[in-house]
C-alpha cells in the first residue's frame, strides 16, 4: 500500500506532465473541447477520479514506465504493463474533482525545467541546479537525488545526440525522485524506459560517473558508492 497522502502527490504531479506534453502537441485526447466531449458522451457513472486514472493509463501506454504509479511507488508485483495494480489507493472523487479543477486553471509549464519544478513542488521539493558537466555521447552515469535527476534531464534535452535510456541509470528511492526520472522518459522522447534502481536493488556498474546532487536519499548515496567500487 502506498503511504497516507502520498497519492495525492503523485496525482499532482502526473496531471502537471500530462498537460505540459499535451501542451507541446495537442492531440484533444487528453484536454481541452475534444476532450471533454468524449469524456461527456460515454462517462456514465464514471467519476473525475476514473478520468485520470484513465488519461495516466493512456499516457502510460505511449511512454511506458514514464507515467505510471508502478513506477513511481516501485511495485515490482505489479505488471509491467499495468500502471497501478489492486493495492493502489486512487483518488477520492471529491478529491479528484479539486484537483482536476486546480489544474485546468493553472497554465501549462512553460518547458521542461517549470515542469521538473511544479513536479517537485507537488512533493514538497525544491529542486537547486545542479552542474552534470559535459555529458559525452558514449558516456555512461548513475544519477542520485531529484536535483541531479531533474539537471541531467535538461542537459540530455539541450544535446539531442544523447541516449538517455542507454546512457543512464538512475537510483532512486523515494516517489519523488522516481517521478521525477520516470517522466524524463517522455520529455526526451526515449524509446524504452528509463533505467531506474531502488536503494535495495542494482548490479556492479562498471565505467559509469556518479551524477549526485546535495538533496539524494542517503540510502540512495550508500548504495551508489557500493555499486561503484
Amino acid at each position: 500500500m502506498v503511504g497516507a497522502g502520498l497519492e495525492k502527490s503523485y496525482y499532482r504531479a502526473a496531471l502537471s506532465a500530462l498537460q505540459y506534453v499535451e501542451s507541446q502537441k495537442p492531440t484533444g485526447r487528453r484536454f481541452g473541447l475534444d476532450a471533454d466531449a468524449r469524456w461527456a458522451s460515454f462517462r456514465g457513472s464514471l467519476t473525475t477520479s476514473d478520468r485520470i486514472d484513465l488519461l495516466i493509463r493512456d499516457a502510460n501506454a505511449q511512454w511506458p514506465g514514464a507515467f505510471g504509479a508502478r513506477t513511481v511507488f516501485a511495485q515490482r508485483a505489479v505488471a509491467e504493463d499495468e500502471p497501478f495494480g489492486p493495492g493502489f489507493a486512487h483518488l477520492d472523487p471529491v478529491d479528484a474533482e479539486e484537483l482536476w479543477r486546480a489544474q485546468l486553471a493553472a497554465s501549462p509549464a512553460t518547458d521542461a525545467r517549470a515542469l521538473l519544478t511544479a513536479i517537485g513542488s507537488a512533493w514538497n521539493l525544491k529542486l537547486t541546479s545542479h552542474e552534470t558537466g559535459t555529458v559525452g555521447a558514449a558516456e555512461k552515469l548513475l544519477v542520485v537525488g531529484p536535483s541531479a535527476i531533474a539537471s541531467t534531464i535538461l542537459a540530455f534535452q539541450d544535446h539531442r545526440d544523447l541516449d538517455w535510456t542507454d546512457q543512464v541509470v538512475v537510483l532512486a528511492t523515494p516517489p519523488a525522485h522516481r517521478q521525477l526520472a520516470g517522466v524524463g522518459r517522455a520529455l526526451l522522447g526515449a524509446t524504452n524506459p528509463t533505467k531506474i534502481w531502488s536503494a535495495t536493488e542494482g548490479s556492479i556498474l562498471r565505467g559509469h560517473r556518479l551524477v549526485s546532487s546535495s538533496d539524494a536519499d542517503a540510502a540512495d548515496l550508500r548504495r551508489a558508492a557500493e555499486i561503484l567500487a
